[in-house]
């Protein structure tokens, strides 16, 4: 947006000036006792006061949301807070303030006017210019009460509507709008309150006032889905992003699109938490943070824009909020983590170069499909097709009893894997089992469950196991990437015992 900075300061002194006379202007009609809009649909604690009945200790204790000081909110039209910036009116009413009674309006209302290329960030059409200064005032005038909580009369606070100027300014005339974009981790927690993933992306467990502003920001339609977005307490940030701002829908349409996002790098770290901690876990939002600006502000929220996405298992919306399983992740495997979502990041960054690691990728995109399937058959061969993926290679002989070996080898060099070789390998037979009763359309109940280490598992959940393992050796030992190198393993394994 190429405005003169003489015109920008013209704005802002012009703007500064109209919400104050509008501030004094709201002080005066609230001095009537005239009526005042609330907020329609605002956000509220549901079971609010919960935490001073006499059993909410022992809840607490049972109810893992409210142990991670999880809230979660609904919907409300009962005693929600004024909203003052619809005071503003473009005539006389008994309701109302008029716009063009505030001194210095009009004088705004031309400035945009003469400058088309700032008339067009205030309103998509000529016609509509005068109510987009009215909001744009009114959206200053109002975040101003709430901030300073001089609601009713007071001494105007002028360095803070200098900043609220500013960062409405910012917004609809810079370039470029600095961004952290956050991804909320659904029923996870972790051992710390921040953690440092790598100088751009960190873990953060969200404050109540950002909880409450996310669920204002985006929403979904079924309580249901909301409860289960709601349940997180940490959030990824990822800083260094931006939005371009050419056109007034710039913002709307960048915060409001789940594809604008780098969903390949979130999903990427969301696949190293699978592989390493093995927990099903998703998103529900992906989320703006301003960095100095903001749009449209409600009340005294956290000024936060996103979109909904379905990155969660559909499964777990049907389970009662009250019994959600939070899992914890400990920092032995924050620090894995780290290192498994590394390399892959560096590999994603010179992918050209890595042709071999290729199959890692499809793993992982398999990794994170079976993780948010509904139907179980399709979790299980998700889950094995990323396992041939990896250990299959030019195989000419029986599959089954080619990958059952190299899942031998995993299983004895993995730390992390509980099984032992001979164990993983006829394990692994049964999962080929399951494989073929699915495709060719058989009952599953020979194969549904297998013993392994003297315990009955579902075989579907050791695929699942088996592919995690499988990823995270191979991401560790990426000498495996070449097939060979699991024959001679097992050449030299085999030659040792002759010994």
């Amino acid at each position: 947006m190429k405005l003169s900075e003489v015109f920008l300061k013209k704005i802002g002194s012009t703007t500064k000036e109209v919400v104050i006379n509008t501030i004094y202007k709201i002080y005066d009609y609230q001095a009537q006792d005239s009526f005042c809009p609330n907020y329609y649909n605002y956000p509220e604690v549901f079971l609010k006061g919960i935490e001073e009945h006499e059993s909410y200790n022992d809840w607490r204790e049972k109810v893992p949301a409210f142990r991670c000081g999880i809230h979660f909110y609904i919907l409300t039209n009962y005693k929600t807070p004024k909203k003052y910036d619809e005071l503003l009116k473009s005539v006389d009413s008994q309701f109302g303030i008029n716009c063009h009674s505030i001194d210095g309006f009009d004088d705004l209302v031309r400035l945009f006017h003469d400058n088309e290329d700032a008339g067009k960030m205030i309103a998509s059409k000529e016609e509509y210019l005068e109510s987009g200064v009215m909001c744009y005032v009114g959206n200053i005038a109002n975040r101003y009460l709430y901030v300073t909580n001089n609601f009713t009369e007071g001494e105007i606070e002028v360095e803070v509507v200098e900043r609220l100027v500013t960062e409405q300014i910012i917004r609809l005339y810079a370039n470029q709008l600095n961004v952290n974009i956050c991804v909320p981790i659904c029923l996870l927690e972790f051992e710390d309150d921040e953690i440092e993933v790598s100088d751009r992306i960190s873990i953060f467990r969200m404050t109540e006032e950002f909880q409450i502003s996310r669920f204002n920001a985006t929403h979904f339609e079924s309580t249901q889905e909301n409860n289960l977005v709601q349940c997180a307490a940490y959030m990824i940030r990822l800083n260094g992003y931006s939005v371009e701002n050419k056109d007034k829908e710039s913002l709307h349409n960048a915060a409001s699109n789940y594809w604008a996002y780098p969903l390949e790098l979130i999903d990427d770290f969301f696949a190293s938490i699978r592989i390493v901690a093995g927990y099903r876990t998703g998103y529900g939002q992906v989320l703006i943070e301003p960095i100095g600006w903001a749009g449209n502000w409600t009340s005294d929220m956290l000024p936060i824009y996103g979109a909904n996405i379905r990155a969660f298992n559909r499964n777990d919306v049907d389970v009662e909020f009250f019994k959600y399983n939070i899992e914890k992740v400990t920092n032995a495997d924050v620090s894995l983590i780290k290192e498994v979502f590394t390399i892959i990041r560096e590999k994603r960054g010179d992918e050209k170069h890595n042709q071999k690691f290729k199959k890692v990728f499809i793993a992982i995109q398999r990794l994170n499909r079976c993780m948010l399937r509904e139907a179980e058959d399709d979790m299980a061969l998700d889950a094995i097709i990323g396992i041939e993926t990896l250990l299959s290679g030019d195989t000419q002989g029986e599959i089954t009893y080619t990958i059952s070996n190299r899942m031998a080898v995993v299983a004895a060099m993995t730390e992390k894997c509980p099984y032992t070789p001979a164990a993983a390998r006829n394990a692994m037979k049964v999962i080929y089992g399951l494989r073929s009763d699915i495709v060719h359309g058989r009952s599953t109940n020979k194969n549904c469950k297998v013993t392994i280490e003297n315990q009955e598992i579902e075989t579907k959940v050791l695929a699942v196991e088996f592919l995690r393992y499988s990823l995270l050796f191979i991401i560790k030992n990426q000498e495996y990437l070449d097939i060979k190198s699991f024959e001679a393993t097992l050449d030299k394994s085999i030659g040792e015992v002759k010994k």
